[in-house]
């Protein structure tokens, strides 16, 4: 309705006020759009980005299994168990590098993340080659490392995400 000059309505020629906003003219739809639409494409988005900018760190995680000094007692490999899923979940398995002398986590390289399959053994093969062995009947995820420029990514999100390009030369992940 528009107002004359004597204060008395005159009927509008326009059927939808066109100064008005599509969410007041929608009500309905636009509260469809911000309680279902906008969650499923949040949703979306977060896993298809998330192997891009996944970082290879187990954030200090998980329960030492086992540990081993390399030959010439530079490097000392950790093998760390993390739980996830609750008790329908699983283990996945970290091997950290760190040198001996440098006892701070912190400073400790992830360079293997795989799926716990059973049998796991630590082999230094050389002062900076390291085999990690991860298998069962079904798997295998085995690898032998250059410590200082491999790592293994059992999922494959390190090797393809933007955050941890440089903190390696090789990365290795199973053949799908």
């Amino acid at each position: 309705m528009i107002m004359t000059k004597d204060r008395t309505p005159r009927p509008d020629s326009s059927p939808i006020n066109a100064h008005q906003s599509w969410v007041l003219r929608h009500p309905n739809t636009s509260i469809f759009i911000a309680l279902f639409m906008l969650p499923i494409v949040a949703l979306t988005l977060f896993f298809t980005l998330r192997p891009y900018l996944s970082t290879f760190d187990r954030s200090g995680e998980g329960d030492l299994s086992s540990s081993m000094s390399s030959p010439n007692g530079e490097y000392t490999a950790e093998l760390y168990g993390v739980p996830y899923g609750g008790s329908a979940g699983g283990v996945t398995i970290w091997v950290d590098v760190r040198k001996t002398a440098d006892t701070s986590a912190s400073n400790a390289k992830s360079i293997y993340r795989a799926e716990f399959h059973g049998g796991n053994h630590l082999e230094w093969e050389s002062d900076n080659t390291l085999r990690i062995e991860n298998w069962s009947e079904y798997s295998n995820e085995t690898v032998t490392l250059n410590i200082d420029e491999e790592i293994y990514d059992g999922w494959g999100w390190a090797c393809s995400s933007l955050r941890t390009k440089d903190q390696y030369v090789r990365c290795l992940e199973p053949e799908t």
